[in-house]
This record gives C-alpha cells, structure tokens and sequence, in this order.
C-alpha cells in the first residue's frame, strides 16, 4: 500500500512539472509569433502606467513584450494619415496634367494666329531667265534670319545655250545646257492679319547660306523691322516628339497665302536615300505645293520641323514629312561656322505642373 501511494505521490510529479513546462513553452512561442512583425520597441504597463520598454535577443529572434493597444492604434492611424496625403497628392498630380494637357491641345489652333507675324510666303524672281518659285519661310530671330527649304530659293532649269550655235539643213539651232544657282530676288510676304503686312509689298530677303544635303536655307530680311523693337519668332521645342504628338502646319499653300492644317506625329526618325543626312518627322497634316518651308509647330508652340515634302500616288493617303528640328539646329551650327554669324533663337518647354504640399 505504500509502495503504491509513493508510485502516485512519483507521477502527479512528473506531470505536475510537464504541465508548467508546456505552458511556458506555449507562452514563448505565442510571444514571438506574436511580436516577429519589426516593431523596434514594447512598452509594459501596470496599473495603467507606462513604463520603459525592453527587447531581449536570442538565437537572432527579438521578443518584444506588452505593447499596449493604445500605440498600437496611434501609429496605425499615423501610417494611415500618411498613406491618404500620398495618395491625394499623386491624384491632384495626374489631374493637373490632364489639364494642361487638354488646355494646351484646344489651343493648338490658336498659334495660326499668334504665328502669323512669324510666317511668310516665299515668290522668287530671276531676272536673266524669268524663272519663278513658290514656297513658305518663317523667322527663327528677333533681328529677322528666316528658314525656308533649299529647293525653294534654288533653281535648276534647262535653257536654250546661245553660246553654241549649230548649222543644220533647216538652219541654226541652239544646244541647252542646264543652268542651277540661287534666284537673283526673294521676297517675302506677310498674310493681311499681320501687323507687318506691308500694303501687298514684300520685304526682300538677303541669301544668307544654303547647304542641298539638308535641303536648307537660312536668308535674313533686309528692311529695319516695321513695327516694334524686334521681328517677331518661332521658338523652337526642345522637349521629346514622339507619335501621336498633335502638331500644326502653317504655310503658302497653292501660293494663296497663309493658311493652316493640323494632324497628327505619325512617326519621327525617318530616312531617304536621297537626303542621307537627314531624318524627317512624318505627319498626317495636310501638305500642298507652296508649304515647302513652312514650321511644324507642337501644342506648346514650338518648332519640331520644317515641312519639306509628301508621298504622291493613288495608293497613298496623308503622307507628309517635316526636317526634324535637331537637323535645322546642326544646319544652323555649320551656316554659323562658315559664315562667322551668329543665329540667336530661342527655346520654349512643356510646362512644368507643381502642386501645393
């Protein structure tokens, strides 16, 4: 009998200890579990009072005790204050970019007429072979320097050759020889809405340089500015274009004077083997004979490209090609650098959209 009352007297001790053992060990690992998530301080309270946290590390695990309900929930609402300020603040960006965006492309229209002091339409004159052109230019300086495409002031004719006279069994008769140079007189007027409309007078333009490769040219108007301190320009754009872009074309078109069309950066970037140099803006605009030299112009009003030709063919629709605006720059680093002239134009951006913090 008392070998028995000591044999359970043995194993309510044995099971008495297993139970303080299990319990301690679920404690543990309820706390780590609980507090594995990073918070880098705890706080213990007794009796509602806070005292200074504690964290002990072990095995690379720190455990951290008593975090009371009420920090918990204050920097809960903190992160939460914080998440809502991002996310007004990413919105009130978008919308202001939207709205630049939309206010700028309804006004793209308008520089047909903030542009039309700018824009001229080319006629050429050659004396010694009355030989003519039409085309377009537009001024890129306060002191009146003009762009316009080198096929427009160059001319290249076949004439008669008076200098070889042949005899033949019906007589004389003349040879041809092919006669190329830049016309003898350029003369640019302006659309009747601008201010410097000169009663149906042009304004002569002064040859200044040309290169074919680029199919530029650069003359510069010989009269004293008409009105006002400085010719009135076209900035150019110095920001990306990239397709889809809307932009404006503004030219002499069939020679009856100003007058604009609108479309759509169809692609940029392209190439013909007959101008190697240079890289041509293609657009959906509407180009007709007499805009060759006329602006491409981008909803910020700036320049992005010098119309210069299009695809012709009854199995084509809406193909036109503009210089892009990084060849006119370097034409005018190389008419600079052999002429010894300076061409001072100025550059405009997209604007910049900010918002209250």
């Amino acid at each position: 009998m008392r070998k028995r009352i000591i044999i359970v007297i043995a194993a309510l001790l044995v099971l008495t200890t297993l139970a303080f053992a299990g319990c301690s060990l679920f404690t543990n690992t309820a706390n780590n579990l609980a507090n594995s998530g990073g918070s880098t301080s705890s706080g213990s309270s007794s009796n509602g009072t806070t005292s200074d946290t504690t964290s002990n590390t072990t095995n690379n695990t720190t455990t951290y005790n008593n975090v009371t309900k009420a920090e918990l929930e204050a920097a809960l609402t903190k992160y939460r204050e914080i998440a809502e300020t991002l996310s007004t603040r990413v919105s009130d960006l978008e919308e202001a970019v939207r709205q630049s965006i939309s206010v700028s492309k309804a006004n793209i229209g308008a520089y047909a007429v903030n542009y039309v002091d700018s824009v001229m339409s080319i006629s050429c004159l050659e004396s010694a072979y009355n030989l003519g052109c039409q085309g377009t230019g537009f001024i890129i300086t306060a002191d009146g320097y003009v762009i316009t495409n080198n096929h427009v002031i160059y001319y290249e004719e076949t004439v008669y050759d008076t200098e070889n006279i042949h005899r033949g069994v019906f007589g004389y008769s003349y040879g041809t020889k092919k006669v190329t140079g830049v016309y003898s007189s350029i003369t640019g007027f302006f659309d009747t809405t601008s201010q410097y409309y000169n009663e149906g007078n042009g304004f002569t333009l002064e040859f200044v340089y040309r290169d074919p490769a680029y199919d530029l040219a650069l003359c510069k108007i010989v009269e004293a500015v008409p009105v006002g301190t400085s010719w009135k320009s076209i900035p150019f754009y110095d920001g990306d274009v990239v397709r889809g872009d809307e932009l404006l074309v503004l030219g002499n078109a069939q020679g009856f004077g100003l007058s604009a069309t609108s479309g759509l950066v169809s692609a940029t970037g392209k190439t013909f083997t007959d101008y190697p140099k240079l890289t041509f803006i293609q657009t959906d605009a509407a180009i007709n004979g007499g805009n060759s030299g006329g602006p491409a112009i981008n909803i910020y009003g700036g320049l992005i490209g010098v119309v210069n030709s299009k695809f012709v063919s009854t199995n084509i629709e809406n193909m036109g090609f503009a210089i892009e605006r990084n060849k006119l720059k370097e034409f005018l680093t190389a008419a600079e650098t052999n002429k010894e002239i300076t061409v001072s134009y100025t550059t405009v951006s997209a604007p910049t959209v900010t918002t209250a913090a």
